[in-house]
């Protein structure tokens, strides 16, 4: 199937659940269009508000990744313009939400595998990465609460992930999970007072942190295993 039927295909498929919308941007000097959802905040009402006690919503189904996050644009931007991906890298984002970090990654030609825990997302995932790179990235569902074991990569990507307390813990236990010995975790957080006491988390699990690039919207860190 040509790209062009793969779009149509999933535009099609994603326009009978959601009323469709783009948000454009210029990254690096690039024209990118974002495939989104026009209104996440009514959508977010909608799922979330009227039941408050679902089990969508206790079990996080929420649609957070609805929205183009600014930390995901920054990431993003370091992607683009930074030569940090070698093309042929294998590279693993979580919690692709839109896609656009997975397109980028994408676009500088590593092996990407997307993964959320809301399959619509992947799905938004893949019709980004053909109309941003002409390429659609693998995608596969993942819960941070029981990643897989028998995979590892020397590069994981992540945007605005630290939102709840409570994931914390198998966040960082994922890393561990996901991440080959030597490599490093490409992370981009939007300076929230609720992030600080996840990098103190981090630190104490026996982890580094470095800013690469500071910005009052975001900041991305590159995060290591801290040598013994």
């Amino acid at each position: 199937m040509s790209i062009e039927k793969k779009i149509y295909a999933l535009r099609r498929e994603l326009a009978a659940r959601y009323q469709l919308g783009e948000e454009r941007h210029n990254l690096c000097g690039r024209k990118i269009s974002v495939t989104c959802v026009e209104d996440a905040e009514a959508l977010f009402d909608k799922l979330v508000c009227a039941d408050p006690d679902s089990l969508d919503v206790r079990d996080e189904r929420v649609p957070y990744w609805a929205t183009l996050w600014d930390s995901a644009r920054v990431l993003a931007e370091v992607l683009l313009s930074d030569r940090v991906l070698t093309p042929g890298e294998p590279v693993l984002e979580l919690g692709c939400g839109l896609g656009l970090v997975s397109a980028i990654a994408c676009l500088k030609r590593a092996r990407v595998t997307a993964t959320d825990y809301q399959p619509d997302a992947l799905k938004f995932t893949q019709l980004n990465g053909l109309q941003i790179a002409g390429i659609a990235p693998a995608v596969t569902r993942l819960d941070w609460r029981t990643p897989p074991q028998n995979r590892r990569y020397p590069t994981l990507l992540g945007a605005d992930l630290v939102y709840e307390p409570r994931f914390f813990d198998p966040l960082i236990a994922a890393f561990d999970a996901l991440l080959m010995p030597e490599g490093r975790i490409l992370f981009s957080e939007p300076n929230r007072i609720l992030g600080k006491p996840f990098f103190d988390r981090l630190s104490n699990a026996g982890w580094a942190f470095t800013p690469m690039t500071e910005r009052e919207d975001a900041t991305v860190y590159e995060i290591r295993r801290r040598e013994k």
